[in-house]
């Protein structure tokens, strides 16, 4: 808190700001659960909010308390009311706590996405560069070979998302990740745990706007809407795995022989800056046959870099 031991007035102050913001957003989700009934059947009550975040709440609106919530029980009753990161940075402000980081933007956005350019220019392994949304800002040379996904470019831009290229029924990446019953299982794991990965990076924002379009775009997507609809590891209150996650199987072409090899990948996340997000998404090689693949990149490139732009004379 700001004010670690404000004295009894000003405690009075903080606690009638922190209950005009609570009953301010808790009328308004009323109101709008009246205008469309809520799909969890929410009332937003004063004893329900009572019931379902903060056991207090009727002893501090009736002032036979005057305690102001701690930062937990804030965070606990923004949740329920489902506020917005605004929203839940209001509430926070209005208890005195520092408001919750949010994501990097502006200036600040555009050099750390500058810099994850620079440090994926200097990797020798396939990788992409991945924002909070887990929308795929940009991939190497290594990346679109051995996925063989078309240039970034060439894609829409709600095609440009790790959701897409895991359940997209027709796009490389899922086609080549379940060309066999072992592959298939594996992808299955990947599937869930790109979606806790979502849920787990954004759940200060899942009631966003963007959030909810996200999902709502994603959803005419093969699998995603039963794969999204599975209790995550966030929900659980486990940790995301991750030792023992399943190395990622592939079938990839050799650029030297265009044989396609199955190959097994370690998937790593590198961070450029004090936010996880933006970051690195690379792929690094666990068998032969993904180092063969991966060497056989660097063959065909010094190959094509050797041959003559000019064409030769007979004499």
């Amino acid at each position: 808190m700001m004010n670690s031991e404000p004295d009894s007035s000003h405690r009075l102050d903080i606690l009638r700001d922190v209950l005009h913001q609570i009953e301010t957003l808790r009328i308004k989700r009323q109101q709008e659960a009246r205008d469309r009934p809520h799909p969890l059947l929410k009332r937003f009550s004063q004893q329900e909010l009572a019931d379902e975040a903060c056991p207090t709440y009727r002893n501090l609106l009736e002032g036979r308390s005057r305690r102001v919530p701690n930062q937990t029980m804030i965070m606990q009753i923004a949740q329920y009311l489902e506020c917005s990161a605004q929203e839940r940075n209001n509430l926070l402000l209005a208890a005195r706590y520092l408001p919750e980081n949010l994501e990097l933007e502006g200036i600040a956005l555009k050099q750390a996405l500058e810099q994850a350019q620079q440090v994926m220019g200097m990797l020798p392994y396939p990788a992409i560069i991945v924002t909070h949304t887990l929308s795929v800002h940009a991939a190497n040379n290594a990346f679109q070979r051995v996925f063989e996904i078309p240039p970034l470019e060439a894609l829409q831009k709600q095609q440009r998302h790790l959701f897409y290229f895991l359940f997209h029924r027709d796009f490389p990446m899922r086609a080549r990740s379940t060309f066999n019953d072992q592959a298939r299982d594996v992808w299955h794991v990947q599937a869930s745990l790109g979606i806790d990965l979502f849920k787990h990076s954004n759940i200060l924002y899942q009631f966003e706007p963007w959030y909810q379009q996200l999902i709502e775009q994603f959803s005419t997507l093969s699998d995603f809407r039963a794969y999204w609809g599975q209790e995550s590891q966030e929900q659980e209150g486990k940790p995301l795995p991750q030792k023992n996650t399943p190395s990622k199987i592939v079938l990839s072409r050799n650029a030297e022989t265009s044989e396609l090899l199955p190959i097994q990948l370690r998937q790593i996340y590198i961070s450029v800056c004090s936010h996880k997000y933006p970051c690195i998404a690379a792929f690094l090689p666990l068998d032969e046959a993904a180092r063969v693949v991966f060497a056989s990149l660097g063959s065909a490139k010094e190959s094509s870099e050797h041959l003559s732009p000019y064409p030769v004379s007979h004499m």
